[in-house]
């Protein structure tokens, strides 16, 4: 099946940013599934151990299951595994012992850091396929967008990605 021909038209812009996020996707997929098979992890759960890495503090066990849109009992359950494992540490509240907050430890850093990893090989060997004009221009556009915090928020510091 031919690609369709890329239009300019704003219309056309999330399918175009679609076919490129899928190419990159499908570029890093056996990395991160390899470093995915070799943490034994779930999606889900490392979806909660990328919400522990971004917080700036611990998480309640709802604000857990909250997070990854899982049920209270299910969460406990994920978190119980990772304790197990050693990715996040759980203690009781010093305020409301019957509370539970959750953090992560730098076991669980570590995978985060390797899950990165496999996906910035994937982006670098792409941008490394482009020609000068078009990193030229992929950086101009980049630029303009990461003086939204919340994309900007989202760069990765070298240490991330190693």
């Amino acid at each position: 099946m031919a690609p369709s021909p890329v239009s300019s038209d704003e219309t056309s812009l999330p399918v175009d940013l679609f076919a490129l996020v899928s190419h990159l996707h499908k570029s890093c997929t056996p990395d991160l599934f390899e470093a995915l098979g070799a943490a034994e992890l779930s999606l889900t759960q490392v979806k909660l151990v990328h919400h522990l890495e971004a917080s700036a503090q611990e998480l309640t066990l709802k604000q857990a299951a909250e997070a990854v849109r899982v049920s209270l009992p299910a969460a406990s359950r994920m978190v119980d595994d990772l304790v197990c494992r050693g990715f996040v540490e759980r203690h009781e509240d010093a305020e409301d012992r019957r509370m539970k907050r959750i953090s992560i430890t730098e076991a669980g850093g570590e995978v985060i850091r390797r899950l990165n990893a496999a996906r910035f090989s994937a982006i670098e060997q792409f941008v490394e396929s482009l020609g000068p004009s078009e990193r030229r221009a992929l950086g101009q556009v980049l630029a303009r967008l990461l003086v939204r915090p919340e994309i900007a928020a989202a760069r990765p510091q070298a240490k991330d990605v190693a």
